[in-house]
């Protein structure tokens, strides 16, 4: 994933140079409309999308590894937590990311968030328009994925290899386990390496396959479209019971899922006799399948008041 954000970092900077942050007259819709234009900086855009979306996928997938290997244990507790920053700040960025394109799904999927946080109340200050009503929205969320967010995410990957430079990569031991054999740090950078050459070969694969998507100009007077993929399980909640709902179900999921260490504090790490802490990732995995199923088959409604 190293190698993954490395490459988000230099494509960003190169769509940077043309991306034009304000959305009067269009200006950002027109600036990625340019982009699209010219093959090369359609690769590059390309490239930036498939990054974002494979770099969450694998955070996503690592987080459930740790998750039944019961890494998370003593003494690795605060890598958990870095590693739900981390995915909390992938999701962030894909949404940011996603908001820029300034097109029809991202200015519903900025409408939504924008009356989600009128629920969030002061936690969600930065967010509404009275944070700094001469400075468009647009202009601020463009900061905050190019600058404040991309370090948030440095800090936390940093501290992430660093724990796991001084506490080690595998699951504590059972007592009847047997020792793994150590392995000098340097021998996982290669392999992270190697795997992350491989992935950023995947992406540019994809990247010549599949266009990143831009619809047409957003029109903030209709709802008419769906979210991302990563986002329909959000939807799938909106439309069985309310925009409104949906804080009042994401926060205390992120809790739990935040104090997974201290609720699983026995020394047992196998799976199999893990049972209750398994039943739990499977009902995850289950709704977030159904639910993301369910929105993709669901026609367009709308949410917002």
């Amino acid at each position: 994933m190293v190698v993954l954000g490395i490459l988000q970092g230099v494509t960003g900077v190169l769509l940077q140079q043309f991306y034009h942050p304000m959305p009067s007259q269009d200006a950002a819709y027109a600036s990625v409309q340019y982009m699209v234009s010219v093959p090369i900086w359609d690769f590059v855009r390309n490239l930036h999308y498939w990054g974002a979306q494979l770099i969450f996928v694998l955070v996503i997938l690592h987080m459930i590894r740790v998750y039944v290997s019961a890494a998370y244990k003593k003494p690795r507790e605060l890598l958990w937590v870095s590693g739900m920053a981390l995915i909390v700040l992938s999701w962030l960025l894909l949404f940011s990311g996603t908001v820029l394109r300034w097109d029809q799904e991202a200015v519903e999927a900025l409408g939504h968030n924008l009356e989600l946080s009128s629920f969030a109340g002061p936690l969600a200050y930065w967010f509404s328009p009275s944070f700094a009503p001469d400075v468009p929205i647009l202009v601020r969320l463009n900061s905050a994925h190019v600058t404040i967010l991309p370090l948030l995410a440095l800090a936390f990957v940093s501290l992430h290899v660093y724990l796991i430079r001084t506490q080690g990569v595998s699951s504590p031991s059972n007592q009847n386990a047997v020792p793994e054999k150590k392995v000098p740090f340097s021998t996982h950078v290669v392999k992270m390496v190697e795997y992350g050459l491989l992935a950023a070969g995947l992406v540019a694969i994809l990247s010549l396959a599949i266009q990143a998507p831009l619809s047409s100009v957003g029109n903030t007077a209709i709802e008419v479209s769906k979210p991302d993929w990563y986002m329909l399980w959000i939807y799938s909640i909106e439309n069985y019971l309310s925009l409104a709902a949906v804080p009042y179900i994401l926060t205390p999921a992120l809790i739990l899922m935040l104090i997974v260490p201290a609720l699983d504090r026995s020394p047992e790490t196998d799976p199999r006799r893990r049972k209750l802490m398994m039943a739990l990732l499977i009902v995850a995995v289950v709704a977030f399948a159904a639910l993301t199923i369910s929105g993709a088959l669901t026609p367009p409604k709308s949410h917002l008041g």
